[in-house]
Protein backbone atom coordinates (compact mmCIF):
# COMPACT_ATOMS: atom_id res chain seq x y z
CA UNK A 1 0.00 0.00 0.00
CA UNK A 2 2.86 2.41 0.96
CA UNK A 3 4.35 1.93 -2.79
CA UNK A 4 1.30 2.78 -4.34
CA UNK A 5 1.12 6.26 -1.73
CA UNK A 6 4.88 6.69 -3.40
CA UNK A 7 4.00 6.53 -6.68
CA UNK A 8 1.14 8.81 -6.18
CA UNK A 9 2.73 11.76 -4.53
CA UNK A 10 6.14 11.45 -7.30
CA UNK A 11 3.28 11.09 -9.98
CA UNK A 12 1.94 14.73 -8.21
CA UNK A 13 5.48 15.80 -7.65
CA UNK A 14 6.34 15.76 -11.51
CA UNK A 15 3.10 17.30 -12.66
CA UNK A 16 3.80 19.95 -10.29
CA UNK A 17 7.13 20.43 -12.03
CA UNK A 18 5.89 20.22 -15.45
CA UNK A 19 3.17 22.94 -14.58
CA UNK A 20 5.79 25.20 -13.10
CA UNK A 21 8.40 25.04 -16.16
CA UNK A 22 5.40 25.86 -18.25
CA UNK A 23 3.96 28.76 -16.35
CA UNK A 24 7.73 30.01 -15.99
CA UNK A 25 8.97 29.84 -20.02
CA UNK A 26 5.20 31.43 -21.21
CA UNK A 27 5.97 34.37 -18.91
CA UNK A 28 9.90 35.00 -20.16
CA UNK A 29 9.04 36.96 -23.01
CA UNK A 30 7.49 39.86 -21.97
CA UNK A 31 8.38 41.37 -25.65
CA UNK A 32 6.90 40.23 -28.71
CA UNK A 33 5.71 36.15 -28.98
CA UNK A 34 8.08 34.56 -31.82
CA UNK A 35 4.56 33.36 -33.47
CA UNK A 36 3.58 37.12 -33.88
CA UNK A 37 6.46 38.14 -36.28
CA UNK A 38 4.43 36.10 -39.06
CA UNK A 39 1.17 37.80 -38.04
CA UNK A 40 -0.70 40.63 -40.18
CA UNK A 41 0.32 44.71 -39.90
CA UNK A 42 -2.86 46.36 -39.35
CA UNK A 43 -3.16 50.52 -37.80
CA UNK A 44 -6.35 50.16 -34.91
CA UNK A 45 -7.78 53.24 -33.72
CA UNK A 46 -7.25 53.80 -29.92
CA UNK A 47 -11.26 54.04 -28.82
CA UNK A 48 -10.21 54.64 -24.45
CA UNK A 49 -7.44 54.14 -22.46
CA UNK A 50 -7.55 52.68 -19.00
CA UNK A 51 -5.32 52.98 -16.69
CA UNK A 52 -4.46 50.72 -13.54
CA UNK A 53 -2.08 50.95 -10.85
CA UNK A 54 0.06 48.33 -12.89
CA UNK A 55 -0.56 48.80 -15.72
CA UNK A 56 -2.68 50.45 -19.16
CA UNK A 57 -4.87 49.06 -21.29
CA UNK A 58 -5.90 50.40 -24.97
CA UNK A 59 -9.47 49.40 -26.36
CA UNK A 60 -8.71 49.65 -30.24
CA UNK A 61 -10.99 49.23 -33.10
CA UNK A 62 -9.70 47.82 -36.94
CA UNK A 63 -11.05 46.28 -39.95
CA UNK A 64 -10.25 43.16 -41.12
CA UNK A 65 -11.82 42.14 -44.21
CA UNK A 66 -15.42 43.31 -43.49
CA UNK A 67 -15.34 42.38 -39.70
CA UNK A 68 -14.78 45.58 -37.63
CA UNK A 69 -13.19 44.35 -34.13
CA UNK A 70 -12.65 46.19 -31.29
CA UNK A 71 -10.28 44.56 -28.47
CA UNK A 72 -8.81 45.35 -25.15
CA UNK A 73 -4.82 45.14 -25.49
CA UNK A 74 -2.26 45.69 -22.76
CA UNK A 75 0.08 48.60 -23.38
CA UNK A 76 3.58 48.10 -22.54
CA UNK A 77 5.57 50.71 -23.13
CA UNK A 78 6.68 53.64 -20.75
CA UNK A 79 6.15 56.85 -21.24
CA UNK A 80 2.94 58.76 -23.02
CA UNK A 81 0.34 56.79 -24.02
CA UNK A 82 -1.60 57.56 -27.39
CA UNK A 83 -4.51 59.52 -26.92
CA UNK A 84 -8.06 58.59 -28.23
CA UNK A 85 -8.15 58.79 -32.28
CA UNK A 86 -4.95 58.02 -33.10
CA UNK A 87 -3.72 55.03 -35.26
CA UNK A 88 -1.33 52.40 -33.51
CA UNK A 89 0.21 49.68 -35.36
CA UNK A 90 -1.14 46.09 -34.05
CA UNK A 91 -0.31 42.80 -35.31
CA UNK A 92 -3.45 40.35 -35.44
CA UNK A 93 -3.51 36.52 -36.23
CA UNK A 94 -4.66 35.56 -39.83
CA UNK A 95 -6.74 32.82 -39.21
CA UNK A 96 -8.58 34.50 -35.70
CA UNK A 97 -8.39 38.24 -36.49
CA UNK A 98 -9.66 39.30 -33.10
CA UNK A 99 -6.30 38.03 -31.21
CA UNK A 100 -3.87 40.83 -31.57
CA UNK A 101 -0.96 41.98 -30.26
CA UNK A 102 1.11 45.41 -29.89
CA UNK A 103 3.52 46.06 -32.84
CA UNK A 104 6.65 47.41 -30.65
CA UNK A 105 8.75 47.13 -33.94
CA UNK A 106 6.78 49.00 -35.82
CA UNK A 107 5.33 51.44 -32.94
CA UNK A 108 9.15 52.43 -32.59
CA UNK A 109 9.94 53.28 -36.31
CA UNK A 110 6.70 55.95 -36.06
CA UNK A 111 7.81 59.78 -35.63
CA UNK A 112 6.97 61.06 -32.34
CA UNK A 113 3.63 62.93 -33.17
CA UNK A 114 4.25 67.34 -32.53
CA UNK A 115 1.12 68.95 -31.49
CA UNK A 116 0.27 72.21 -33.39
CA UNK A 117 -0.13 75.83 -32.69
CA UNK A 118 -3.31 75.67 -30.12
Amino acid sequence: MSGIVLLLMIGVALGVGVLVLVSVQGGVGQGQEPETETWRRVNAEVVSVLRTSTCTFLRVRYVVGTSLIQIDLPYPPSGAVPPVGRRIPIRCDPMAPARAVFDRQAFSALPPKVAGPA
